[in-house]
């Protein structure tokens, strides 16, 4: 059956609008620079707090308004904190769970994480990272953060400015066309830098040269 998404009286659908901002992002995961505190981690005994910020996960947004601190545990543990998103789960009008924060662990070393085409199959576990540490009796260690960014006011700056010289080469080239200097044009001449090599007959009314070996006129 076919849909309408952008149509009058008709809803734009969620997996059609992060395909359309994970496309527009070239597949980029982030947090945004510029707002609210960046959801910046901190580590604290065994604890880690996420401060308040949005970021944008395969085309969707998550927004943390305020903070939230987690419990990462006091047990040998090679740690990453993440934010996950679960398509598989179903939210409902007045609880959100498709996206949590969560810690997942290594006993030798970091773990690998699930990331499965979300965009693709609107199903599916995709985890961005956050942070890693290790975690032991004594508290977190080695904490960094890991967490990228997307600037979007770089990201309009960087289409404007291939935009603009994308359209300076092709006013050049305009400007080649008209002064003769790309190509030789039917009436008003041109010049040709270097060897003319003609496969069959040459013909002209008139040849001027001030050096021409071996030209005959027919």
């Amino acid at each position: 059956m076919l849909k309408g998404h952008v149509f009058s009286k008709q809803l734009f659908g969620n997996p059609i609008f992060a395909l359309f901002i994970n496309t527009f992002l070239n597949g980029k995961n982030g947090v945004s620079n510029n707002y609210k505190n960046g959801m910046a981690v901190t580590p604290s005994g065994s604890t880690v707090t996420i401060d308040s910020g949005a970021v944008c996960i395969q085309g969707r947004f998550l927004e943390e308004d305020s903070s939230t601190t987690i419990t990462a545990g006091t047990d040998n543990a090679f740690c990453k904190l993440v934010i996950e998103i679960n398509l598989d789960k179903q939210n409902t009008e007045s609880e959100f769970v498709q996206g949590t924060y969560k810690i997942v662990k290594g006993t030798s070393s970091y773990p690998n994480l699930i990331q499965t085409n979300i965009v693709k199959n609107n199903l599916g576990v995709y985890q961005y990272e956050l942070a890693r540490f290790k975690t032991s009796a004594s508290g977190i260690t080695e904490f960094t953060d890991m967490r990228t960014f997307l600037d979007f006011d770089s990201i309009y700056d960087t289409i404007e400015t291939e935009y603009r010289t994308v359209l300076q080469q092709l006013q050049n080239e305009l400007a080649n066309i008209e002064d003769g200097s790309a190509y030789i044009l039917k009436n008003g001449g041109g010049k040709i830098e270097g060897d003319l090599e003609v496969t069959n007959n040459f013909k002209s009314i008139n040849i001027v040269s001030d050096n021409i070996a071996n030209t005959k006129r027919k």
